[in-house]
């Protein structure tokens, strides 16, 4: 049992401070991973940075994509973001300005982004989806091999999640689904090959027919909403016996990021998932549900 692991009841006991208020606004995103960066050790703050690099990676695709929408909280600023966007996507691919000490990038995006560079680019959409791909199937891999456990477990969950929404999308359009899943195990390989309505997958994955469910209706925030419960219960689960060490604070931050999104799509949603991550983190809650554990 986790319960009191490396002491961070301080730290969990002041991230209230930190949450967006009830408008989306307020959440200071360089202050909030400071006051961590300050209060957990260089080895914990590396498990916060694997993490976030998620995030990393869905700004620079979307840069890249040309949206404008930014996932907080990240490790990468947005003008870092259109740094790295401009050295392997733009007019700069081929230029050495950028230089390590500029953006410093892990070397599981690292590697994918300079092979993309070195390579004859056409710039065709297959091109970019084959490259994104890439760098999920780098991040999960590195991630699934952390020697946090919250990490492991989280990213092999988000990683399961987002190749059943994508086989699943691919299915209904006729696309070939080995061109969009990330990964090799056997949830990969049942959703390439099985032709039932949940892939084959009872059993292997959990709630797989309240995601085949949430998947089925057509109203998208809906979904949206669902999906993201399922994350935050995924969150919740992991995290059980989790309450003043870096899992708890890793699991924090992934909720921050599913409320900052609700804050943006829809801030009636938004504020109710903040009341319920507000409850969460009043000290004298986490200190009874550890102690009654």
């Amino acid at each position: 049992m986790a319960l009191f692991s490396n002491n961070y009841n301080y730290l969990v006991s002041s991230l209230a401070e930190y949450t967006p208020d009830s408008d989306g606004e307020g959440l200071d995103v360089e202050a909030l991973l400071g006051e961590i960066a300050s209060q957990v050790g260089s080895g914990d703050m590396a498990y916060v940075r694997m993490l976030l690099w998620r995030n990393d990676i869905a700004n620079i695709m979307s840069r890249r994509a040309g949206r404008e929408r930014y996932v907080v909280p990240a490790n990468l600023s947005p003008e870092a973001v259109e740094a790295v966007c401009g050295r392997y996507f733009g007019d700069r691919a081929d230029d050495d300005s950028l230089q390590e000490s500029d953006v410093q990038l892990p070397v599981y995006i690292k590697k994918v982004l300079d092979g993309y560079v070195s390579t004859d680019r056409d710039e065709d959409e297959e091109e970019i989806v084959d490259v994104e791909r890439a760098l999920w199937e780098s991040y999960y891999a590195a991630a699934e091999h952390s020697s946090d456990r919250f990490l492991r477990e989280w990213s092999r969950f988000d990683r399961r999640l987002r190749d059943i929404v994508a086989a699943y999308t691919a299915r209904r359009k006729g696309m070939d689904i080995a061109g969009v899943v990330v990964g090799d195990d056997a949830v990969t390989d049942r959703l390439k090959n099985d032709y039932t309505p949940d892939f084959g997958l009872k059993g292997t994955f959990d709630k797989v027919d309240e995601l085949i469910s949430i998947l089925d209706s057509d109203e998208m925030l809906s979904k949206e909403r669902r999906l993201d419960e399922l994350r935050w219960d995924k969150v919740d689960d992991i995290t059980v016996f989790d309450y003043f060490n870096i899992d708890f604070i890793l699991g924090y931050l992934v909720k921050v990021s599913i409320i900052c999104r609700w804050m943006v799509l829809d801030k009636e949603a938004g504020r109710q998932m903040l009341d319920r991550l507000i409850e969460q983190l009043t000290p004298a809650d986490v200190v009874e549900k550890a102690v009654s554990r």
